[in-house]
């Protein structure tokens, strides 16, 4: 459909459809040699490739993806999207629905790259062996937030595969995705991801196989229980799981019970008003990630905790006050007085409200906007 060779186009509202590449990669579109293109609201359909991405290839190239839909796309390895040796692409509130691999990531293959993937959906790909939503293979430490992974199958690895990587996965939610030999929701092999404020449920026959791996999970809600701070073994309650509805109901266990600390800076600027060092300010819907269901006790790590999944509960919910450090429901003399005894130093967090390494004017700046204000 298209080659970008050290060249970096900006495409907008296109559609890359039945095409193909029988001798190699990247049916819809092939980027390679540091090519960044901008590609925003396009359709990648019924595109093949003989051996990576049948919707797209990258190689050492890092393009900027924005509401996207990759759909019924084959290859061997990346039926949707590959991304290969070097490549660090930006994917964010895009779908890949329906695309296929004969070997490997029917969603999407990543080898040797680290992409940012976030507000995104994985439903319905396949792969002939593993990772039928995503595989990291061979040092791919992809950094995935907000997003949704059902229904999609392999033989083995059915949502995501880690094979000798080590990913960040925030915020996310594996329901329905079916294994044949294990890895349901998740399959980690000599790999360490860190797995955070997510839901692991529904998914067959297991939500996590591991064999020779490490990964780090707390704040999440799996099946059948897994060790790890914050973890918790109970229903979800989701809004209809059967139908691809992954929202929380209200009294969901999963509501203010995640780690506030976890939340990615918002690489994407998912709300455009600059700031790409916040936390992640909101969840699939694009609704506000940090609000408080006064309706359900804060469990969760922080005042104000958010929720597990990629959904944020929001019926009767109140935004969050940033300067809010005590969860008193004001922003008064206690707030003050614990900013500015961290002043100068790097909490990792509050009161470094805009995350930049240090608590300094801006902190109080923020502070002092919302005093007295919100809870």
């Amino acid at each position: 459909g298209m080659c970008n060779f050290a060249s970096s186009p900006m495409v907008a509202d296109c559609t890359f459809s039945g095409n193909s590449a029988t001798t190699g990669a990247g049916g819809g579109m092939t980027n390679k040699v540091n090519s960044t293109p901008t590609v925003t609201g396009c359709l990648f359909s019924v595109n093949s490739a003989d051996i990576y991405g049948g919707g797209m290839f990258n190689f050492d190239s890092s393009p900027t993806l924005t509401n996207c839909t990759f759909s019924g796309n084959t290859g061997f390895l990346g039926g949707g999207m590959t991304n290969f040796v070097g490549s660090s692409p930006s994917v964010t509130d895009s779908t890949f629905s329906g695309n296929s691999a004969l070997f490997h990531g029917g969603g999407m293959f990543n080898l040797q790259s680290s992409p940012t993937v976030t507000n995104c959906m994985f439903d319905g790909n396949s792969a002939d062996f593993a990772g039928g939503g995503m595989i990291n293979f061979d040092a791919s430490d992809a950094a995935v937030t907000n997003c949704i992974f059902s229904a999609n199958t392999a033989d083995g690895a059915a949502g995501m595969a880690n094979v000798e990587s080590s990913p960040t996965v925030t915020n996310c939610t594996f329901s329905g995705n079916i294994a044949q030999d294990g890895g349901g929701g998740m399959f980690n092999q000599v790999s360490s991801p860190t797995v955070t404020n997510c839901i692991l449920w529904g998914n067959s026959p297991d939500q996590f196989f591991d064999t020779g791996a490490t990964p780090t999970v707390s704040y999440s809600d799996v099946q059948g229980g897994r060790l790890g701070v914050g973890n918790i073994d109970v229903d979800p309650m989701f809004v209809d799981a059967a139908n691809g509805d992954f929202r929380l109901l209200a009294g969901s266990p999963c509501i203010d019970s995640a780690d506030n600390t976890a939340v990615p800076s918002g690489t994407a600027d998912l709300d455009n008003d600059g700031n790409t060092v916040e936390p992640t300010p909101w969840d699939l819907d694009g609704n506000p990630r940090f609000v408080n269901d006064p309706a359900t006790p804060d469990t969760g790590n922080g005042d104000c905790a958010v929720d597990m999944g990629a959904y944020e509960f929001q019926l009767g919910a109140v935004v969050c006050c940033p300067g809010n450090l005590n969860g008193n429901g004001s922003v008064k003399i206690a707030n003050l007085l614990a900013l500015l005894a961290a002043w100068g130093t790097n909490p990792g967090g509050p009161p470094d409200f805009d995350r930049d390494g240090d608590v300094a004017v801006p902190d109080l700046l923020e502070l002092l906007a919302n005093w007295g204000s919100c809870q």
